[in-house]
């Protein structure tokens, strides 16, 4: 537009003085007059086909690359020179329209990869803002994402988790008491800047099955060995036993190996629970609610709560329909509401309630720490000074063959709630 004012103004500086001196000429000059006008508009032909022209078409050539139009090509001006650029920034075209297509058709396989990898990706920006996340990412954190949260203010475990991750860390994060996830932090060069981006991969199924696995070998060893020598060792104290019983004066010998013999029985005792959890059958579905759960054991649950001194609250109306296997699932009740009751003590509350497909216990006793919910649900860890391991551990390989979401959490001071969630039947 700059360049077609200027050959314009020039047109009129160089045109109007010739009209004016043809018109002022006499007639005796006036065809010379003339004659000089029409060659000055053939020399501002000339100029524009050789120098504004191509200027023109350059310009136009710009103006597509800024706006990234790489279908529409430019026209030959006629002068070899110019040519040889039209032609150069036509060839340009071409290959800028051909990387483009690739680009896009390279972006559009990654999102849909992105979008249908089942593991999470979460973008950030500099201020460790969540710019871009696929579904598995939504799915693992469990809630809605909207505008560019932070890591660390979701209201989520996991996304707290990810936020004190350092650069290129990799981290295996357990959340309450079925899910667990390998997450790495990692960087991305993108026109010549790192964007850091967050790689998620659940591993829940596989640990659990190796685990299971592991435990399975070690307790049929512990089993077979331990087995093998108590029942040669009870064996022999009956026998030993009898013939003392039997023999004036030995009732001082009696009674030190009756304790032993009472000793090798617990110890059998305490293989075969440990056997338990390793044999635990697989669910016999049937579909039913938490009223046909939890009804039949009420007396119970609330018998083994008065024992602690504690009030028992139930609250099942909000049921629905589910799918489980009474027997398995009543050990899992009895098993959670003992734990609670022990730990909200002489005057405290355990409160059973349904809300769908969630059952949740919450009991008022001291609290978990935030350490030891990292090893809940692990073999063999406790945290009562006399604990064995088992509960938890055998009620959380229950609840992972009913595939259910479970965690046992510390929400508030004196406020510890465990949650089990069951899929839809």
């Amino acid at each position: 537009m700059r360049n077609s004012w200027l050959f314009l103004l020039l047109c009129v500086a160089v045109i109007v003085p010739s009209v004016m001196l043809v018109a002022l000429c006499g007639p005796q000059w006036r065809y010379e007059t003339c004659a000089a006008v029409l060659i000055e508009v053939c020399v501002l032909i000339v100029v524009y086909r050789s120098l504004f022209r191509p200027i023109k078409v350059i310009a136009g050539g710009m103006s597509l690359l800024r706006e990234q139009d790489f279908s529409s090509r430019l026209r030959h001006v006629g002068q070899a020179d110019a040519d040889k650029v039209v032609d150069m920034f036509n060839s340009m075209m071409d290959r800028l329209k051909i990387q483009n297509l690739r680009m896009q058709e390279q972006n559009a396989f990654l999102n849909k990869l992105v979008d249908a990898s089942p593991m999470g990706v979460i973008i950030l920006n500099d201020r460790n803002e969540i710019t871009l996340f696929n579904n598995a990412a939504a799915q693992m954190l469990g809630m809605q994402l909207s505008g560019e949260p932070r890591l660390v203010d979701l209201e989520s475990p996991l996304g707290k988790a990810l936020g004190l991750l350092g650069a290129d860390e990799v981290k295996t994060v357990k959340i309450g008491g079925r899910d667990i996830f390998r997450c790495s932090r990692l960087f991305f060069m993108d026109r010549g800047w790192r964007h850091p981006f967050i790689l998620i991969e659940r591993l829940t199924e596989e640990v659990r099955v190796a685990e299971r696995e592991a435990l399975t070998r070690v307790i049929r060893t512990m089993a077979h060995e331990v087995n093998n020598s108590m029942a040669g060792i009870l064996s022999t104290i009956g026998t030993v036993t009898d013939i003392l019983g039997a023999t004036s004066g030995a009732a001082l010998l009696v009674e030190p190996l009756r304790a032993c013999s009472d000793r090798a029985e617990s110890l059998t005792g305490f293989i075969r629970d440990f056997a338990k959890v390793v044999r635990v059958p697989e669910p016999n579905l049937i579909l039913t609610d938490f009223q046909e759960l939890v009804e039949p054991i009420a007396i119970l649950l609330e018998g083994m709560c008065s024992r602690f001194g504690v009030r028992l609250k139930v609250d099942l109306e909000q049921a629905a329909p589910l799918r489980l296997d009474l027997v398995l699932m009543q050990q899992v009740v009895v098993n959670i509401v003992k734990n609670a009751a022990e730990s909200a003590a002489s005057g405290g509350e355990v409160c059973v309630r349904a809300d769908g497909r969630t059952l949740t216990v919450t009991d008022n006793g001291p609290g978990i720490s935030a350490d030891a919910e990292e090893h809940l649900f692990t073999a063999l860890y406790s945290t009562k000074p006399d604990g064995q391991g088992l509960g938890l551990m055998l009620v959380g390989e229950i609840l992972s063959r009913h595939r259910a979401d479970f965690s046992l959490r510390t929400v508030a001071p004196r406020v510890t709630v465990f949650t089990i969630t069951f899929p839809r039947p």
